[in-house]
């Protein structure tokens, strides 16, 4: 910890703080996570934190923040992470909606399940576990059965419809135990056709072929009907993706950000403290009904987030 310069707060949480840090005599920087043992007291705490520290040293992927060293002391543990500069759009909230689907780390459709399915960083096994937000939760989780690598398919078929419609294919509500058969079969009466019925009517979107096909193949109620269910190259392998270069893609090369930006964030960043704003964000509703969520359900869920 000696060789590392601690600049800036990035943000805080409810157990941990991330700091902007530099390496001694070099101009590289880091995000340095620091979790306090005393905040961390009850067994499931103490299990997730296990299960990030060993997940952190075992995902190799361009598109995570890779994880480098952890350092531990009697009174807190420490993950040295990539530094991703950036800024999460807490405010200016005239961008458009799907740029925020994609951005906005306190929108809860950013917290969909980009799992390793029950095991510490391995991607193999099936768990029962619930987690995450009702609506893009796959029929298999809902009714806790065994489930795989299968409901982050499902859950990729919720997004792509959700940021070309700009809502989700189906209506979204909160259900309770008594209700949740009867969100079930609203869901299962749309799965796999999401273009013909939404709310008993047609839906008016302009969609290719193709891109139908993929939703329509991801939102199978039955996973083993699933596009995925034997692996991601079958989704690779669909052809709304025939113009992806998937190796220039994991490389990154020769990708282009062919959107213009307005405004630059980077500039406000460095030169402000930045904290993670704490409960409601921003002063008006979320684009994105994800946001609905129920508290309780929050609460249950994400109280250690």
């Amino acid at each position: 910890m000696d060789d590392f310069e601690q600049l800036q707060l990035l943000g805080s949480g409810g157990y941990a703080s991330v700091f902007l840090v530099r390496r001694s005599n070099s101009a590289e920087l880091f995000a340095l996570k620091k979790i306090s043992r005393s905040k961390v007291v009850i067994e499931q705490q103490k299990s997730r934190l296990e299960a990030e520290r060993s997940i952190l040293l075992k995902l190799r992927s361009p598109f995570l923040c890779r994880g480098f060293q952890i350092f531990e002391t009697t009174e807190e543990v420490s993950f040295l992470q990539e530094y991703v500069e950036g800024r999460a759009f807490f405010s200016r909230r005239n961008l458009s909606w799907h740029c925020e689907i994609c951005t906005r780390k306190d929108t809860f459709i950013a917290i969909l399940r980009v799992s390793v399915d029950g095991k510490d960083g391995d991607g193999s096994g099936r768990t029962q576990s619930v987690c995450g937000t009702h609506y893009v939760m796959a029929p298999e989780m809902f009714f806790k059965e065994p489930y795989g690598f299968s409901i982050d398919w499902w859950s990729l078929g919720v997004v792509i419809y959700e940021m070309l419609a700009g809502h989700p294919p189906w209506e979204y509500q909160c259900p309770t135990d008594s209700t949740l058969e009867e969100y079930f079969q609203r869901i299962k009466r749309t799965a796999g056709s999401p273009f013909q019925t939404f709310d008993g009517q047609v839906e008016a979107i302009a969609v290719s072929p193709d891109l139908q096909s993929l939703i329509c193949a991801l939102l199978q109620i039955n996973p083993r009907e699933r596009l995925g269910k034997n692996g991601a190259a079958e989704i690779m392998n669909h052809v709304w993706f025939n113009d992806i270069d998937w190796a220039q893609l994991e490389t990154k090369e020769g990708i282009k950000n062919s959107i213009a930006v307005p405004y630059d964030f980077n500039k406000d960043y460095n030169a402000a403290r930045v904290r993670t704003p704490q409960g409601q964000c921003g002063g008006r509703e979320s684009l994105s009904s994800a946001e609905s969520i129920d508290p309780e359900d929050n609460a249950k869920y994400f109280a250690d987030f």
